[in-house]
C-alpha cells in the first residue's frame, strides 16, 4: 500500500500511516491534528508507578483522565475510544508527545486494523484465528494449527504455477487419505455434531412443550353455506308480513323485497286513516 500525505513532520504520524490501514490512519490522522490545538492539561498526580493527567478536551468541553505507565508505555482513557474503534484517541497522542514518544506502543495497536495483519493470520483445526488469539490446550492442536498453517503457505505458493503440481498435491492428499482412513474409524452423525459443538450433547430432556392456551373466542368455527342451510331447514317456517308466505325470513332479510301487493279498497283505507286519527287524539289526551 502507498503512504498517505501527513499533516506534520511529526515521527508518531509517520509510525501511524506505517502501521495503520488507510481507513484507519484517517481516524489516527484527525485525533492526532485534534492532540496538537485542542487540549489543555488541568492536573496531574501519581499512584502506583501510574500517571493520571487530567486533559481538557475544548472542542467537547470535558475533562477526560489518562492513565499512563512510563515503564510499560500502557495507557488508558475515559473517552474509551481505543476499545470501541481501535484508534489511540487525541488525549492519549497528547501524553505520547508530551513524553517524547516516536513510535506507538504495542499497547494502543489493534492487530486487526494494521496493514500487516493478514500476514501473522495462522489457521487450526477450528477455522481461521490470529495467532494471538489461539487456545492452545494440548500439543495436538498445537501440531494441526502447523498443519493448517503449511497449507494455506503451500496453496499461496501454488497461485500461478503450473496445473501439474496442483495435481502432484491432489494426488499426494488422496494417498496420504486412503492410507489414513482404514486405521480411523467412520464418525457417526451424533459423534460430528458433538465435535462441531464442542461438547457432549444431553440425552436428558428438561424443556417441555409450553401448556396450550385457549384465548376468548378459540374453538369455533366457521360454518360452509351447505351447513347453514341445513340449520335453516331444521327450524319452523313463520310467515313473512313482505311477501306474505311461509319461509325462513321475515320482512327485514326478506329476498324479495319489492313484491306488488294486490291494491287495498278504499274504505278499507279510510278506516286506517280514522284509526291513526283516533289514535293521535288519545296520544294528545295522554300528554296534556
Amino acid at each position: 500500500q502507498s503512504t498517505p500525505q501527513l499533516f506534520s513532520k511529526s515521527a508518531l504520524e509517520s509510525d501511524g500511516a506505517r502501521l495503520f490501514t488507510h481507513a484507519l490512519f484517517e481516524e489516527f490522522q484527525e485525533e492526532y491534528k485534534c492532540s496538537t490545538n485542542t487540549l489543555t492539561s488541568r492536573g496531574f498526580s501519581e499512584s502506583n508507578n501510574m500517571e493520571l493527567n487530567t486533559v481538557k478536551d475544548a472542542l467537547r468541553n470535558r475533562n477526560f483522565i489518562v492513565q499512563y505507565n512510563p515503564g510499560t508505555l500502557e495507557s488508558s482513557c475515559t473517552c474509551k475510544l481505543f476499545e470501541r474503534r481501535g484508534v489511540p484517541c487525541r488525549h492519549i497522542l497528547w501524553i505520547y508527545l508530551g513524553n517524547g514518544l516516536e513510535k506507538i506502543p504495542e499497547s494502543s495497536i489493534a492487530k486487526r486494523w494494521t496493514k500487516d495483519a493478514l500476514r501473522d493470520i495462522k489457521s487450526n483445526h477450528k477455522g481461521c484465528v490470529g495467532v494471538g488469539d489461539v487456545d492452545i490446550i494440548d500439543k495436538k492442536q498445537i501440531e494441526m494449527t502447523k498443519l493448517w498453517s503449511e497449507v494455506h503457505e503451500t496453496m499461496g505458493v501454488l497461485i500461478g504455477r503450473e496445473k501439474e503440481h496442483v495435481e502432484d498435491l491432489c494426488k499426494l492428499i488422496k494417498e496420504f487419505r486412503e492410507k489414513l482412513l482404514p486405521s480411523v474409524p467412520p464418525m457417526t452423525k451424533h459423534q460430528e455434531l458433538e465435535e462441531l459443538l464442542g461438547c457432549a450433547t444431553n440425552n436428558e430432556i428438561t424443556i417441555l412443550p409450553p401448556k396450550i392456551s385457549k384465548n376468548k373466542g378459540s374453538g369455533k368455527r366457521m360454518l360452509s353455506n351447505k351447513a347453514k342451510a341445513v340449520a335453516c331447514a331444521s327450524k319452523p317456517k313463520r310467515m313473512c308480513n313482505n311477501c306474505k308466505q311461509m319461509a325462513h325470513h321475515d320482512k327485514r332479510n326478506c329476498p324479495n323485497p319489492f313484491v306488488e301487493r294486490p291494491p287495498q279498497n278504499v274504505d278499507d283505507e279510510e278506516e286506517e286513516e280514522e284509526e291513526r286519527k283516533r289514535k293521535k287524539k288519545r296520544k294528545m289526551k295522554m300528554m296534556s
